[in-house]
């Protein structure tokens, strides 16, 4: 789970997109609602208080273990008192059973027609979650992904970071409007935009 950059607005030109980078074969995006199998290995105790800010979807929620926020954990018609929580289909990452200390929430009852992705795989390799706090903004571009490529950040700031805006255009493949950015005490700064390929998408 990723924090979200502080919200900076820049005013600064956009650069050219180029055409869209796709790996070989990358022909076709895969679109999966996710529904994570009951992982092994120690439970943990916690609570969930809303709807899923990631997924938009019934059956995903907002949940604490102590003082961290998971988003999304996924209720399961093989468990009952427990949810799933962290589990991360792009990574391989199976998450862990939150055992509830109080029962889920009633749904909202708002469900879109079409929900964004919660996590995409993308051509170059990467993949890129939903932030659930803070979206930065870039250039102007709302960057509300963020990209597995990002560099760690420093004393000074943040040197790389990548991001995905919420423009996926769904063609075959889809694909989406990647931008690198970086962070310091001046602010964000847009080091480049290009389309790329997406693979895979989770919802």
């Amino acid at each position: 789970m990723r924090k979200a950059p502080i919200v900076l607005i820049l005013c600064a030109a956009f650069l050219a997109a180029p055409r869209v980078r796709a790996a070989s074969g990358a022909n076709k995006t895969e679109v999966t609602v996710f529904r994570p199998a009951v992982p092994g290995g120690e439970s943990r105790t916690g609570s969930c208080w809303t709807d899923s800010i990631a997924v938009a979807r019934r059956g995903a929620w907002r949940c604490t273990v102590g003082n961290e926020i998971y988003d999304p954990c996924f209720s399961s018609p093989d468990l009952r008192g427990a949810v799933i929580c962290n589990a991360n289909p792009a990574r391989g990452t199976a998450g862990f059973v939150l055992k509830l200390t109080r029962p889920l929430p009633q749904p909202s009852g708002q469900s879109p027609t079409h929900p964004r992705p919660w996590l995409v795989k993308l051509a170059d390799g990467t993949d890129c979650e939903i932030q659930t706090g803070t979206i930065a903004f870039v250039a102007g571009l709302a960057v509300p992904y963020g990209c597995s490529d990002s560099k760690p950040c420093g004393d000074n700031g943040c040197p790389y970071m990548t991001g995905l805006t919420a423009n996926f255009k769904h063609g075959q493949p889809w694909s989406a409007d990647k931008v690198a950015f970086s962070s310091s005490s001046g602010g964000l700064k847009l080091i480049g935009r290009e389309p790329v390929a997406v693979t895979q998408v989770w919802k």
